[in-house]
C-alpha cells in the first residue's frame, strides 16, 4: 500500500459519468498501462449488474503472433482458494464436514492435525509450514510436470509449524491444499469433480478449468515473466497437480464474471455461508476472500500472481462495481493491484492518473536521504545497497528509480515523488503525486 493510501484522504464528490465515458476512461488508462508495460491481459469491468467494459490487450503468443482476446484462458492462481473455501462451505451445509473439525478427523497421520482446525486452514491461522517458499525458479522444471499429492503432503510435514495453530496469522497456501484433501476424503470424489459439480455446472463456466498445461495453444496465453522492448522471456506455468486446490484452476473474464455476479448475489450458499465467509477473521481474510477498503469504499477481493501470470477480482458491494484482471506477464512482487487501483478510481469518480513511460537514470543519492513529514504522516528515504529506498508508514520498504534530478518512481506503482531544493540548493520538501492527488511533506531530519 503506497504513501497516500496510508493516509486518511478526503476526496470530495466527483461527477458521476454515463456508461460510454467510464468505458473510453478505462481503456485510455489501460492502453497507458500496455504503453508502460504495467499491463498484458483482459479485463472486464461491470457497474450495478451491467457489463461496461470488456476487452483484451497485448500479446497472446509471441511465436505464434496471436494476440489475446476476450476468450483467451489464464491461470486464476490464488484465487482458486475461493473455489475451494466455496466447497467447503457447500460440504459444510450438507453436514459432510464441520469447519470446527480437527483436522486429525480427515488426515490422521498428519503432524499436529489434532491441534489445527479445518477453519483455520481455510483463515491463514494454521501455522502449517507454507509449501511454496521452497519453490523459486531453480526448481520450474521439477514443478512443471505431474507431482504426487503424498509427495506435497510429506514435504509440509517434514517442516516445523510457524506458530501454535490459531495464534497468528500467515498467507498459505499449505492450508488450502489439504483443504483439498479433505474435500476428497469428505465426497469420495476429486476436487476437481467437486468443484465442477458444484459451482462452475450451475453458472455454465465452460470455458474454467484445472489442467492450464494441457490445453491446446490456441486457446490460452502464454506466460511471460519480462516481456518489454528490452527482452521477452517466457515461463513455463506450474502443473496443476502443484497448485491443486490453492492454486489451479484457469480461466476466462467472461467465466470469471459470472462466479462473480454469483458471489454479488450471495448464490450457491446459505446466508449463513455468506455471512461467514465475508466477515473479517484474521488479518484482511474471512473465509477464502480478503475484505477492506479503497478510499473509504468496502470491497471483497482476491490476487493471485506467480511467473508469467497475475490474477485479480475486486467487487465493491455498495457501488456495485465488479473488476476483473487476467495477466500474462510479470514475475515475483509484480502484482496487479496498482493497475486496479487505477480502474477502482475512474469506475468510482475519484481521482487518478495515467501510467507513464519512464526511462531510468543513475544519481548519486545520498542528497535526497532524510525524513519527511506531514502532520503526523512521515516518510523517509535511505540508502540500501547504493539504491535509495522509500520507508512508507507501517514500515513497507520500496526501491526508488530516478527519472531526472529531481523526480523518482517506484517500478510497479503509478506514484511520482518530486524532491524541491531550497534556496540553499538542499532538498527539504517532497512532492508525492499519486491518483490525481499531490501531497507535499517538509523535510524534519
Amino acid at each position: 500500500m503506497l504513501f497516500l493510501m496510508l493516509f486518511f484522504l478526503r476526496i470530495a464528490a466527483q461527477p458521476e459519468y454515463n456508461d460510454e465515458i467510464l468505458a473510453a476512461k478505462i481503456d485510455g488508462y489501460l492502453q497507458s498501462a500496455v504503453n508502460a508495460y504495467k499491463f498484458n491481459g483482459s479485463v472486464l469491468v461491470a457497474r450495478q449488474g451491467k457489463q461496461i467494459f470488456h476487452k483484451a490487450y497485448g500479446w497472446k503468443n509471441i511465436a505464434e503472433r496471436t494476440h489475446n482476446d476476450t476468450t483467451t484462458v489464464f491461470p486464476i492462481l490464488s484465487i482458486t482458494k475461493s473455489f475451494t473455501a466455496m466447497v467447503m462451505l457447500k460440504l459444510q451445509e450438507q453436514n459432510k464436514l464441520s469447519l470446527k473439525d480437527p483436522l486429525v478427523k480427515y488426515l490422521p497421520d498428519f503432524p499436529g492435525a489434532d491441534k489445527v482446525t479445518l477453519l483455520q486452514l481455510l483463515t491463514h491461522q494454521s501455522g502449517i509450514h507454507n509449501y511454496t517458499d521452497d519453490i523459486g525458479e531453480e526448481d520450474s522444471a521439477l514443478v512443471n510436470h505431474p507431482v504426487e499429492k503424498n509427495y506435497v503432503v510429506d514435504h509440509i510435514a517434514s517442516k516445523p509449524y510457524n506458530f501454535t495453530p490459531g495464534k497468528g496469522f500467515a498467507y498459505n497456501n499449505s492450508g488450502y491444499y489439504l483443504a483439498g484433501l479433505v474435500i476428497e476424503k469428505v465426497t469420495g470424489k476429486t476436487y476437481e469433480q467437486n468443484v465442477r459439480e458444484l459451482l462452475f455446472e450451475p453458472l455454465q463456466m465452460n470455458s474454467s478449468g484445472f489442467d492450464f498445461n494441457g490445453l491446446p495453444t490456441d486457446r490460452k496465453a502464454c506466460g511471460y515473466q519480462f516481456l518489454n522492448d528490452k527482452q521477452q522471456k517466457p515461463y513455463t506455468y506450474v502443473d496443476s497437480t502443484v497448485g491443486y486446490s490453492a492454486g489451479a484452476i484457469y480461466s476466462t473474464t467472461t467465466d470469471m464474471y459470472k462466479w462473480m455476479k454469483a458471489v454479488a448475489r450471495q448464490q450457491l450458499l446459505s446466508p449463513a455461508s455468506w455471512k461467514t465467509a465475508l466477515s473479517q477473521i484474521a488479518g484482511d481474510y474471512g473465509i477464502g476472500f480478503r475484505l477492506g477498503q479503497l478510499f473509504g469504499k468496502s470491497y471483497i477481493r482476491h490476487s493471485g500472481g506467480y511467473p508469467g501470470f497475475a490474477s485479480e477480482f475486486i467487487y465493491y458491494h455498495k457501488q456495485e462495481v465488479t473488476i476483473i484482471l487476467l495477466r500474462n506477464t510479470g514475475t515475483y512482487g509484480e502484482d496487479l493491484w496498482p493497475v486496479t487501483m487505477g480502474i477502482s478510481c475512474i469506475t468510482l469518480g475519484l481521482p487518478y492518473d495515467n501510467w507513464k513511460q519512464r526511462t531510468e537514470i543513475t544519481l548519486p543519492a545520498a542528497q535526497y536521504t532524510g525524513t519527511f513529514e506531514q502532520g503526523r504522516l512521515k516518510i523517509s528515504f535511505q540508502i540500501r545497497d547504493n539504491q535509495l529506498h522509500a520507508i512508507l508508514p507501517g514500515g513497507l520498504e520500496l526501491p526508488m528509480l530516478a527519472e531526472n534530478s529531481e523526480s523518482f518512481y517506484f517500478v510497479n506503482y503509478n506514484s511520482e515523488f518530486l524532491f524541491v531544493k531550497n534556496k540553499n540548493g538542499t532538498y527539504d520538501k517532497v512532492v508525492i503525486h499519486e491518483h490525481g492527488k499531490d501531497t507535499e511533506s517538509k523535510k524534519v531530519k
